[in-house]
């Protein structure tokens, strides 16, 4: 009978420990909240597609996603401490933010160039290119997001005054666009493309027309000072996943089925959009380009009010997992 009592103690024993175990193993989980502006597109689904294929759990990090409609609200989101990083997020407004005063931290690019954003109007409208729009209503998502540099720079590009007008996210700019309250919407793939390959819809232009853009770091990924000090462990392997999730994702077809079901459009309409518009060079994580051309937009645009060089704003970039060599 002793010797029964033993092994059922050493039985509760070992049971105690496994489960202190398991809770300790719980316990070493990290909870981060990302910002992820315009749901459903590809570049801002990476993080999503790390989520459903298991990368961040296998890292001890448990994601929750927040999406914005990109640009102020994106960076308001971030300040008010509300998210942990943004993604995607229009690198003109960091810096117009970072100089008034705003603890950002830059700790990844996102997209180099404009492949992905496109410009188009209603068939019926009588625009038929970007010429067209003199004094037209044209469409961009918030002050200081990518769609505004990009707007900016294409009036510039083809010496015409439009009515640049925030629209919000996608889907309710399509809305303004159909129910004539703006003339020109903005778009990224899938969405829109549908509607062009029935006619409903013309491209009126793309932001690779813009050549100055094309090696210009457009969208960065970012966070605060605060937070990087309080989470940077969390943070660096955050970024990590993300990289591996961005690799993944051009090679392995499950990545191409997350993106159709999240856009709610067939696998050849998701392969046509991220292989047409959103090529993975463009998306390299590591390195902030042509900054100096970023800040002479900035003066330019008014999103600061004096000359700056890349020193000036040194503090605000900080690559978390620079390039291995």
């Amino acid at each position: 009978m002793k010797m029964i009592r033993a092994l059922t103690l050493g039985f509760a024993t070992l049971s105690i420990g496994l489960a202190a175990s398991g809770f300790a193993a719980c316990a070493q989980t990290t909870t981060l909240k990302v910002a992820l502006p315009q749901k459903g597109n590809w570049d801002t689904g990476i993080t999503e597609f790390g989520v459903k294929a298991g990368f961040f759990k296998e890292a001890g990090l448990e994601i929750e996603v927040l999406y914005t409609q990109g640009g102020a609200q994106t960076v308001q989101a971030i300040l008010a401490g509300s998210v942990d990083v943004a993604m995607q997020g229009g690198i003109l407004g960091l810096v117009g933010a970072y100089t008034k005063g705003a603890p950002l931290r830059i700790v990844s690019a996102a997209m180099t160039g404009t492949p992905d954003i496109f410009w188009y109007a209603r068939a019926d409208s009588g625009i038929k290119s970007f010429s067209d729009v003199e004094g037209k209503t044209v469409s961009f998502s918030s002050p200081g997001s990518s769609t505004n540099l990009v707007l900016l720079n294409l009036f510039d590009h083809y010496k015409v005054k439009g009515k640049a007008t925030p629209t919000g996210g996608i889907p309710g700019t399509f809305t303004q666009v159909m129910s004539k309250q703006i003339d020109v919407g903005w778009s990224a793939p899938p969405f829109g493309l549908k509607e062009v390959a029935t006619k409903e819809l013309t491209i009126v232009a793309r932001g690779s027309e813009v050549p100055s853009l094309q090696t210009q770091t457009v969208r960065v990924n970012f966070t605060t000072a605060d937070t990087l000090a309080k989470k940077r462990a969390a943070l660096v392997k955050f970024q990590e996943v993300y990289n591996k999730t961005l690799e993944w994702a051009y090679k392995d077809p499950k990545a191409l089925e997350y993106f159709a079901e999240a856009a709610a459009v067939s696998l050849d309409v998701a392969r046509e959009a991220r292989d047409g518009f959103y090529p993975q060079a463009a998306m390299q994580p590591f390195e902030i380009r042509d900054m100096q051309k970023t800040l002479d937009q900035s003066l330019d645009f008014k999103f600061i009010t004096k000359a700056m060089t890349p020193d000036d704003v040194k503090g605000l970039v900080e690559i978390l997992v620079p390039a291995k060599k």
